[in-house]
């Protein structure tokens, strides 16, 4: 594992931002569902990409769902993802559509939008609350959903700061992760921005 370039104390003023992000995708996805929908953030890290899997609970293939980030730096290549196993993204869909579990055994048409939905306002979120802190106007492209192996995300990760988020739809939990990748520069823009000059 190589070493993490973000300290303890630069992880904690993160984590506040992130807080805010969570808070306001629960109220959205609150308001989407009609159901009481909790964001909760045990733990944030930074995970070199090739270790991203390791991140993410349970076992078996996973559902990603990644959208571009534009307005935060000038060189580009920042993005947000949000991360499940494909067994909770089905469960998640079916509480969301108030649906019996039976009825999504596979991710298909209904089941992607459904996912993208989510994975578009959780990212939106978190995104929005990262540019207020910037002071720049930053926006997030159209949601990409694959369903890929564990091997395959850490082939096509990037560095980035792994969020473990724990979704809580009326008392039932899942765990999944949500990663925001980002350049160099960005990632100093942020830690400045929260008060970081020697970075």
């Amino acid at each position: 594992m190589r070493p993490t370039p973000v300290t303890p104390q630069q992880l904690d003023a993160i984590r506040e931002v992130v807080n805010i992000g969570a808070g306001h995708a629960a109220t959205n996805l609150s308001a989407l569902t009609g159901l009481t929908v909790m964001i909760s953030v045990p733990r944030i890290q930074f995970v070199p990409g090739e270790e991203t899997s390791q991140t993410v609970p349970g076992t078996g293939p996973l559902v990603v769902i990644a959208v571009p980030i534009e307005g935060i730096s000038d060189e580009g290549g920042e993005r947000a993802s949000l991360i499940l196993t494909v067994e909770t993204a089905l469960r998640m869909v079916a509480l969301m559509l108030r649906r019996d579990s039976s009825a999504h055994v596979e991710i298909g048409a209904l089941e992607r939008s459904a996912l993208n939905e989510m994975g578009n306002i959780v990212c939106a979120a978190y995104v929005g609350v990262l540019g207020s802190f910037l002071g720049k106007g930053v926006m997030i492209g159209t949601p990409d959903l694959r369903e890929i192996g564990r091997d395959e995300l850490d082939h096509d990760g990037h560095d980035g700061l792994v969020i473990e988020t724990d979704f809580t739809f009326l008392d039932t939990t899942f765990e999944g992760v949500f990663v925001l990748s980002h350049s160099d520069v960005s990632f100093t823009s942020l830690l400045r921005a929260l008060g970081f000059k020697d970075v």
